[in-house]
C-alpha cells in the first residue's frame, strides 16, 4: 500500500502550524493515495520519524516522503536523509522514495510574481527585495541567484535582489538599505517563505519600521509564497515524481545514502 509523508519545517506559531496543516490538507483531499501523513521537522507534532511510523502502523509499505522546503539546504541534505535512512534500519522492508524541494523552477518565480500581484500593477519606478530564510549551506546563493534571474526576464525589474533572516548576508535591515540608496519610490518585498510564523513577525516590524522612518519611499509587503496558487500544480507534479515514477528510486536511495 502507498503511503506519502508530507514534511514541512515547523514553527512555534500557532498561525504557522495552521497553515502549513491547510496547505497539506488540501493536497491530501485531492490526491488519490490510501495513506497520507502530515509530519514536521520541529517543534510540531508528529515529527517526521512519527508520522513515518503513522504510515506504517496504517498499512504502508511504500512511503514518498514530500517535503516542503524551498530550497536544497541543511534540512534537505542532512536532517531528513539521516531519517530517512534510520526508518530504512526500523523498516527494512519498506521502500522509501523522496520528492526533492521546491527548488529552481518556474511555478517558483510565477508564486513570487503572483504575490507582487497582490499590490496591482508594479509601479515603474519600483525595485523588489526577496527575503530568504537563509543558511549556512552557501549552495542556496546560486539557487536565489538563478531564481533572481528568471523574475527579471519575467517582470524587467532593473534592481532585484535578495537579503537573509540567518546565515547569510545582507540581513533584513541592510537589503532594505540598499533598496532605499538606491533610489526606487517603491520598494516591493517579498517574503520567500512558504507559511507565517515568528519570522514573518519579524519580517513584518522590520518593513513597517523602516517605513515610519523613510516616509518618502512606499513599501509595499506581500505576503508568503505558500499562499499563491501559482505553486499547485507543482506541488502535484513532485507528488505525482514520488510516489509514482519509480526511475527515480535508485537515485533517491543513493542521495540518501
Amino acid at each position: 500500500m502507498q503511503a506519502i509523508l508530507y514534511v514541512a519545517h515547523g514553527t512555534r506559531s500557532q498561525a504557522g502550524t495552521m497553515e502549513a496543516k491547510n496547505f497539506i490538507s488540501y493536497y491530501m483531499k485531492h490526491v488519490q493515495v490510501p495513506v497520507q501523513v502530515m509530519s514536521f521537522i520541529d517543534f510540531v507534532f508528529p515529527a517526521v520519524h512519527e508520522g513515518i511510523d503513522l504510515c506504517v502502523a496504517k498499512g504502508a509499505k511504500k512511503i514518498a516522503i514530500v517535503p516542503l522546503l524551498l530550497l536544497e539546504a541543511g534540512h534537505a541534505k542532512n536532517d531528513l536523509p539521516k531519517m530517512i535512512n534510520e526508518a530504512k534500519r526500523k523498516y527494512p522492508h519498506i521502500t522509501f522514495t523522496y520528492s526533492p524541494p521546491f527548488g529552481v523552477h518556474d511555478y517558483m518565480v510565477d508564486a513570487i510574481i503572483d504575490r507582487l500581484n497582490e499590490h496591482g500593477p508594479m509601479k515603474q519606478d519600483a525595485s523588489v527585495l526577496l527575503i530568504a530564510r537563509g543558511s549556512s549551506d552557501v549552495s542556496i546563493l546560486e539557487d536565489l541567484r538563478r531564481i533572481i534571474e528568471k523574475l527579471k526576464a519575467k517582470i524587467g525589474v532593473p534592481k532585484i535582489s535578495v537579503c537573509y533572516l540567518a546565515g547569510q548576508t545582507p540581513t533584513l535591515q541592510a537589503g532594505l538599505e540598499q533598496h532605499i540608496t538606491y533610489g526606487a519610490k517603491h520598494i516591493y518585498v517579498v517574503p520567500y517563505l512558504l507559511f507565517t510564523g515568528l519570522l514573518m513577525q519579524h519580517i513584518e516590524k522590520t518593513v513597517h519600521s523602516t517605513q515610519r522612518r523613510e516616509q518618502a519611499y512606499n513599501f509595499h509587503l506581500c505576503t508568503q509564497i505558500g499562499k499563491s496558487k501559482a505553486i499547485t500544480p507543482y506541488m502535484f507534479e513532485r507528488i505525482y515524481q514520488a510516489t509514482k515514477d519509480r526511475s527515480m528510486t535508485d537515485g533517491v536511495l543513493s542521495y540518501m545514502d
